[in-house]
């Protein structure tokens, strides 16, 4: 089986700093986090499944990690690719549905994903 690259460890290390992050403002601070974004509506039973499916992504992160092999978190690397796509998707969504609501964690999705899958793809060959 093929080792994971160098570059690979990187993008999963990245990952799993930048989903814990996340996880301590969505899942640990949410009031703190949404007074410093001001959304209009809030609910913090919501923001806190977000913040436990990022502890579950920055978790299999770091399993990537431990693991080394890309057959063995090749699945991983990919679900955490769909769940980055789909969350971008809803919150340009919302940005549009809520007028004025940009919030930064857009740009951070989309230079993951972005990033993600350029290594994923290098990866593969």
């Amino acid at each position: 089986m093929a080792e994971l690259s160098k570059a690979a460890k990187i993008m999963f290390l990245v990952n799993a700093i930048v989903s814990f992050i996340f996880t301590l403002f969505f899942l640990v601070i949410p009031e703190i986090y949404a007074s410093w974004t001001a959304p209009p509506q809030f609910c913090s039973v919501t923001i806190r499944q977000v913040g436990g499916s990022l502890l579950v992504l920055g978790v299999f992160s770091v399993v990537g990690l431990i693991r080394k092999e890309f057959e063995y978190v090749r699945i991983v690397w990919e679900l955490g690719i769909l769940w980055l796509i789909v969350i971008l998707c809803i919150d340009i969504w919302a940005m549009v549905a809520v007028a004025g609501s940009f919030d930064f964690t857009v740009i951070i999705e989309a230079v993951l994903i972005a990033a993600n899958i350029v290594f994923y793809i290098r990866e593969i060959r």
